[in-house]
């Protein structure tokens, strides 16, 4: 939160009565996970609203790449490695049931246009060490039942028209689509009211639940769902050292003829590139080019990183050696201790939740976490792997 004084003298609402908007839950971010939320509360019987300090989609869910994929941010054999062979499998079968709820209840029940495509995503290889971590990790999925081949230079070339790679592999149910208009149809059809262009400035625990003084009005809500992300710190300090703001970057290129069969994972899952519907690529990431400053709140592009994202392109791609950048954006992401998202609700203040630290990976798991928190606020049921008490000693 950043108000001077000036404005925060001169804001419409003085939290006078009158100026009180009631509510059952108040959900604060109007993004991919707010959204969501929003979503599997529409037929709770409770009156839900929105706010957001900018417009539906406004933050990291209108800035990210629109990658609807399974699995994490890490290669599969370093989430066995890491969590064991269940509960990586479980992490992975939440994030393909996240993509089905999608594509079953928001793009085809619901009917959102949101350019939604499910013809896999690749992850390749930039060095004979990944690719040997590629080979493992498809081994080890395909004994799951994953549906993952391997593939070479020569399929790499013909399909995705890159060269520099030594091989990689397929996940053939991922999927892609437009990150905005998913959003704001998820928001339509959760028949939530939405009121964009609040910035919180307080939350205040009352006997009766919350009140959320923003620049604009007050609103007085049974629930409170936090679904800030990056910016959960700016919300409530609790989320200091469990959620940090990361800077993603993406460019995207004036439209070229098809020549990417499906979205593309690069270098450990850190850098990504697909072509868009028009014919654009984008591009996004190199984030470990200078991951000490890639952090904070302030979504000004860096142009270390977007140099090197051009020169990616440029070397990688000979159809794109002379294409013009059309776009360049930065965008905040929320990024948890151990990569996993987090829900829950607050130390001391049982009524207000949180759905967060999605660490890059909001389109492809938040629908899903979503219903979890929702099951945990309507019926009392566990959080599971996504429980914040994992943070508490």
């Amino acid at each position: 939160m950043s108000i001077s004084v000036w404005l925060d003298e001169n804001h419409v609402a003085h939290g006078s009565d009158r100026d009180d908007i009631d509510v059952d839950v108040l959900i604060i971010g109007a993004g991919i996970s707010g959204a969501s939320i929003a979503w599997w509360l529409r037929e709770s019987g409770m009156r839900v609203a929105l706010v957001d300090k900018g417009d539906v989609a406004a933050g990291a869910s209108g800035r990210n790449a629109g990658f609807v994929t399974c699995g994490s941010v890490e290669h599969y054999t370093r989430q066995v490695s890491r969590l064991g062979p269940d509960l990586a499998h479980t992490l992975w079968q939440h994030s393909q049931e996240n993509l089905a709820l999608i594509r079953d209840q928001i793009v085809g029940e619901g009917g959102v246009d949101c350019d939604f495509r499910q013809a896999g995503t690749y992850s390749l290889a930039g060095s004979e060490h990944e690719l040997r971590e590629l080979h493992e990790s498809a081994a080890l999925m395909a004994a799951r039942g994953i549906a993952v081949s391997t593939v070479d230079e020569a399929h790499i070339a013909d399909n995705l028209g890159a060269r520099g790679f030594f091989g990689g592999a397929l996940f053939h149910d991922d999927g892609e689509c437009h990150p905005v208009k998913l959003v704001r149809g998820i928001t339509r059809l959760s028949g939530a009211t939405v009121y964009p262009h609040h910035e919180v400035r307080r939350l205040e625990s009352v006997t009766d639940g919350v009140r959320v003084h923003t620049q604009r009005a007050v609103f007085r809500a049974s629930f409170v769902v936090l679904a800030t992300n990056g910016y959960s710190s700016e919300v409530h300090p609790w989320f200091a050292d469990k959620i940090y703001p990361t800077r993603g970057q993406i460019l995207v290129t004036e439209p070229v003829a098809p020549m990417m069969a499906a979205p593309c994972y690069c270098n450990h899952v850190l850098d990504y590139f697909r072509q868009l519907p028009d014919g654009r690529v984008l591009i996004g990431g190199f984030r470990q080019l200078a991951k000490d400053a890639e952090v904070g709140v302030a979504d000004t592009p860096n142009p270390e990183i977007h140099v090197a994202l051009e020169a990616f392109l440029r070397r990688h791609f000979e159809r794109l050696e002379k294409t013009r950048v059309a776009y360049r954006w930065a965008g905040i992401m929320g990024f948890s201790q151990d990569g996993l998202p987090m829900i829950g609700s607050l130390p001391g203040q049982p009524q207000i939740y949180f759905i967060g630290g999605f660490t890059g990976h909001g389109i492809g798991q938040a629908f899903r976490v979503a219903q979890v928190l929702s099951e945990v606020m309507l019926e009392g049921k566990s959080a599971g792997p996504y429980s914040a008490r994992r943070f508490v000693a």
